[in-house]
């Protein structure tokens, strides 16, 4: 499905808001009669329909974090989703959705009682993965959510992706919440980011290592860092006075650290501060922060935070 129609500079970004694949029909069993599959770099295989188990994360590669408390790994089902099968077992997060690792627990016990409370929805009523964590955040015990956040604030944050400005991209397709660069004849890129996995085989199999390479407009960057450091003579405030000298957080810092995070989902959430998607209290910052800022501006500063090093 190719979205030439979403590269207009303003109206809604429906470019941001990619829907997820068509499910396959199949048997119920089919995670337990599919093949087992691998990834490069372990010998664990999982059977490929147990890959798409919103209940049970796959952990490829469980010496690579501490080990995992119950939530983490394993949802109640019906209720409550593993909190690995989206945010992946380390925290690294996908485009779709966010990054965990290295964020405060307080910041993510926060987050949670906002999509609990319905102040933390999305300028998309019908955006699936917005849906399905104010579902969690519904049913999930105090518990639950303590230990998830505990944990996920000891992994240190690592960033996933590359970001990449140019005029124009080879084709564009919508598809498992992400809109990714396709061999095609060509088009303008426009005012929006298309950000995807350097192999979707393995973004399929919840791959923890992969690199995304998100492609942003030329220029972005500069415009981005303007506006980050200095805050583009008082169109917004410099990124700087909440969110750490670096942007990353850190003792003292009032927001959370942004540095090396997926620039789809960073635009998401400038985009839904102003919008007022990303309400209450908390929200009335951020709010005033972008309250100036054109989809242009939300984009490259999402570019340039993107690209800085956690």
């Amino acid at each position: 499905m190719l979205l030439a129609a979403f590269s207009r500079a303003e109206g809604f970004p429906q470019w941001a808001y990619p829907p997820a694949n068509k499910p396959k029909p199949g048997p119920a069993d089919a995670a337990e009669v599919s093949p087992p599959v691998g990834l490069p770099g372990t010998d664990l295989r999982f059977a490929e329909g147990a890959l798409h188990d919103g209940y049970l994360a796959p952990d490829w590669f469980p010496d690579s974090h501490p080990p995992a408390p119950t939530p983490v790994l394993k949802g109640r089902r019906g209720e409550v989703a593993a909190c690995g099968y989206c945010h992946l077992p380390d925290g690294s997060g996908r485009p779709e959705n966010a990054g965990l690792s290295g964020l405060p627990a307080d910041y993510i016990r926060r987050q949670v009682a906002a999509f609990r409370a319905g102040t933390r929805t999305s300028a998309a009523p019908d955006y699936v993965p917005t849906r399905l964590m104010a579902q969690v955040a519904a049913n999930a015990t105090d518990a639950e959510i303590d230990a998830a956040a505990a944990y996920f604030a000891a992994i240190p944050a690592r960033a996933h992706v590359r970001v990449v400005e140019t005029d124009r991209i080879t084709g564009v397709e919508a598809k498992a919440f992400l809109l990714r660069a396709v061999p095609g004849s060509g088009e303008p890129l426009g005012d929006r980011i298309v950000e995807g996995p350097e192999d979707f085989e393995r973004f399929e199999r919840r791959d923890p290592r992969l690199v995304y390479t998100a492609w942003v407009p030329r220029g972005a960057l500069k415009r981005g860092e303007g506006l980050a450091r200095t805050g583009g003579s008082g169109r917004t405030v410099a990124c700087s006075t909440c969110h750490g000298s670096d942007l990353c957080g850190g003792a003292g810092a009032a927001g959370p650290p942004l540095a090396g995070r997926s620039p789809s989902y960073i635009f998401r959430q400038l985009y839904g501060f102003s919008t007022h998607a990303r309400g209450g209290e908390a929200a009335l910052p951020m709010q005033a922060v972008v309250a100036r800022l054109t989809q242009r501006d939300m984009i490259a500063l999402a570019a340039y935070v993107g690209s800085l090093t956690p």
